[in-house]
């Protein structure tokens, strides 16, 4: 197994001592790793620059939040988002999508296209157009280019200022101001947040990409009034998204104004939403069978198909989170019965036999689907586990191999491609696929030491040694980069 991480809280420390340390960089590197501040003249930092800046951060950022291993959570947010994208302005549209494991509303975005996502933002949102119109202002804060626009403000820190931000954010991911180094806190959070004009034109922006994608126009307004809700429930602390992006009476005023000024009634209230919802009610409840009750009482109160199939979906997934695996296969079954060409129901059916153990039957159900469905992100990664447990090695890492040339920044495919060689004894494999899943979450030291492992048993294979040499003098590039900065 690959080793465990640093807890979360006092990783985030290391984190922002990491970067705020960059604050003494000197302007006058020039060393080739580094970002280069474009013409100020046009902006403080070019698009190009942003997207470098963006990726020598995110492997940071991965090491410091706990990411939501849930594939199929985050294929669905990651075709949401895309989907908006294209009713954004974004000139560069190379996204990098990271769903976060804290059940708090928050979501930021960083330059070079990262966006992050809190789980607890589709657990809060009552419906899909209430979480797009968090998703779309912060798509609203990279197409109106607020990063670059604010160091152009302040072009006299340059690059410093631009790593403080980007620090900041990872702050933003946090659920607790107690991950804050005491003495910083006013320095971050005066990086963290954009001005009131920002705020107040990612707002208008993204209401018209809201309306533009079909969404209610009250969405925003309503998620507007959730904030401020669950702010007064907190009672003394504040949510982590109102510290980043300050709800004021004027923001909240301006969005039912510009609702009130549109006029329709049919709007998108997609089932895959709620579906999905559902699995973080799942996912969130710490006693399963609190879940299960829960969603019994919920198939008791149902009274349409429509609430029958939420309420029987999410009986399912708890059924077998509390293994109670006969049941769950069984509520699976019936609730794919009432909607038999969801996706998302057929890959329930296909959760629920895995978990039970069920591995011919997972193993034929997810040939199936992949058949009907090739490339599905999800379904390739349930397939590889039902190959797993059936001890097919050689056929589930084929599968998680293709997997990974489509998806070589997800460390969960390098993660299980690594644990499937192990059991396969390819261990030359192993420590290659180690190596990257520790290169895409920051650990470069780790990522050196397997290649080198990698190395040692290449043999006399030349093209192989020099791709794994070249793979540890990229890592290594990365690594003087980051001291350069520091």
């Amino acid at each position: 197994m690959i080793g465990k991480k640093v807890p979360f809280f006092l990783n985030l420390k290391i984190f922002l001592v990491f970067f705020l340390c960059f604050l003494s960089t000197s302007e006058s590197s020039e060393k080739q790793y580094l970002p280069e501040l474009g013409d100020t003249s046009s902006s403080a930092i070019s698009l190009a620059s942003e997207y470098k800046l963006g990726r020598l951060w995110i492997a940071q950022l991965r090491r410091t939040v706990p990411d939501f291993k849930d594939p199929i959570s985050q294929d669905y947010i990651e075709h949401l988002i895309y989907r908006l994208a294209e009713y954004s302005q974004l000139q560069d549209r190379r996204l990098e999508i990271i769903l976060i494991n804290q059940k708090e509303i928050n979501a930021f975005a960083a330059p070079g296209g990262i966006i992050g996502v809190n789980a607890g933002l589709i657990f809060h949102a009552e419906t899909e157009g209430q979480a797009v119109s968090v998703l779309v202002h912060e798509l609203a804060h990279l197409s109106q280019r607020h990063f670059a626009r604010r160091l152009q403000r302040q072009e006299d820190r340059g690059l410093a200022n631009a790593l403080l931000i980007l620090a900041s954010i990872a702050v933003a991911a946090a659920s607790s101001p107690e991950a804050v180094l005491a003495g910083q806190q006013v320095l971050v959070q005066q990086a963290l947040s954009y001005s009131r004009s920002n705020e107040q034109e990612a707002d208008r922006i993204g209401f018209l990409n809201l309306v533009a994608s079909g969404y209610d126009p009250q969405s925003q307004s309503n998620i507007f009034e959730k904030l401020q809700s669950l702010s007064r429930m907190s009672g003394t602390s504040e949510l982590e998204f109102l510290r980043s992006h300050p709800l004021t009476k004027k923001r909240i005023s301006d969005s039912k104004l510009r609702a009130n000024e549109i006029k329709g009634s049919n709007y998108l209230n997609n089932l895959e939403y709620y579906l999905i919802r559902n699995r973080t009610f799942v996912h969130f409840f710490k006693i399963p069978r609190r879940a299960v009750s829960f969603f019994k009482q919920e198939i008791r109160k149902a009274k349409s198909g429509r609430e029958r199939v939420l309420a029987g979906y999410g009986l399912a997934l708890a059924l077998s989170k509390d293994n109670k695996h006969k049941e769950a296969v069984e509520m699976a079954r019936t609730t794919l019965n009432l909607k038999p060409e969801s996706l998302i129901l057929q890959t329930a059916l296909l959760e629920v036999h895995i978990h039970a153990g069920n591995n011919l039957e997972a193993v034929a159900l997810g040939r199936q689907l992949l058949d009907i469905n090739p490339d599905n992100y999800p379904l390739s990664m349930l397939y590889a586990r039902a190959l797993m447990n059936q001890s097919d090695f050689d056929k589930s890492e084929e599968v998680l191999k293709e997997l990974s040339l489509r998806r070589k920044n997800d460390p969960q495919v390098w993660y299980w491609l690594a644990e499937v060689q192990g059991l396969s004894k390819n261990i030359l494999g192993l420590h290659q696929s180690r190596s990257e899943y520790f290169y895409v979450t920051g650990n470069y030291d780790q990522a050196i030491q397997h290649l080198r492992y990698a190395l040692e048993l290449a043999g006399n294979n030349f093209q192989l040694n020099e791709s794994i040499r070249t793979k540890i003098e990229n890592i290594h590039s990365t690594i003087e980069a980051l001291k350069e900065l520091s």
